[in-house]
């Protein structure tokens, strides 16, 4: 399924090169956090990103209960300031809070890290937006179990990298994605927080959906377009 145009042992000086040339920005990496991370805006950019999370965090926090019970209004307008259907962002943090507080006596991290790897994704899976891709990211960062992960971006461009052959299925592109870093990357979790931070940043820097930005890219001299020419 993974099989592409070059070894899956070149992952790594890909990520190593990527390391070299770009910088990320600080992320959450508590488990309750990701998830609000995750629901704070609709389809906003990083920076907005921070600066919705950081607006909530200063005005209601993020402890399940001080969601559950904050005022209507005050995340409503917080909400507003994310984009389209604010009504529905707030059903989804007081969802989010609920969860924690009945499935996990308010302590979500917790019960992530009593449970095996199987059921701690099926936990993840209960909440707003988190799908079996971001489970295993929530998973990853957060230290309690160390699974490969990617998002859209670095998929793409592991990808056109020629690890793989991309799928018209999105499911089957992203496993074979993932069985490249299992392949020929490093099981530990520094390392695969590395690999899907920077091939983020590479994906949304660069190699970009529509034009791609090659010629900036410090990957393109040995990329599949290049090498396939």
């Amino acid at each position: 399924m993974s099989a592409g145009a070059r070894a899956a042992g070149d992952v790594i000086e890909v990520i190593a090169t990527l390391d070299r040339t770009f910088s990320v920005p600080p992320v959450p990496t508590e488990p309750l956090r990701m998830i609000l991370w995750e629901n704070i805006g609709y389809l906003v950019d990083d920076p907005r990103r921070r600066e919705l999370f950081d607006a909530f965090e200063a005005a209601v926090g993020c402890d399940p209960a001080a969601i559950c019970k904050a005022d209507e209004a005050v995340l409503l307008d917080l909400a507003r300031r994310g984009g389209m259907r604010p009504e529905v962002r707030v059903q989804r943090w007081r969802a989010i809070g609920r969860i924690v507080i009945e499935k996990c006596e308010g302590d979500l991290e917790g019960a992530l890290r009593s449970l095996p790897p199987a059921q701690a994704r099926a936990l993840l899976r209960l909440f707003p937006v988190i799908g079996d891709p971001g489970a295993d990211k929530i998973l990853l960062f957060s230290g309690v179990a160390a699974r490969a992960c990617l998002e859209s971006n670095g998929l793409r461009a592991l990808a056109r990298l020629g690890f793989f052959k991309a799928h018209a299925s999105y499911q089957r592109s992203y496993r074979a994605a993932i069985q490249v870093l299992i392949d020929g990357g490093r099981p530990d979790r520094d390392w695969l927080f590395d690999a899907h931070q920077l091939l983020r940043e590479l994906g949304k820097a660069t190699c970009r959906r529509r034009a791609p930005i090659c010629q900036a890219c410090p990957l393109d001299a040995t990329c599949f377009h290049i090498l396939a020419g």
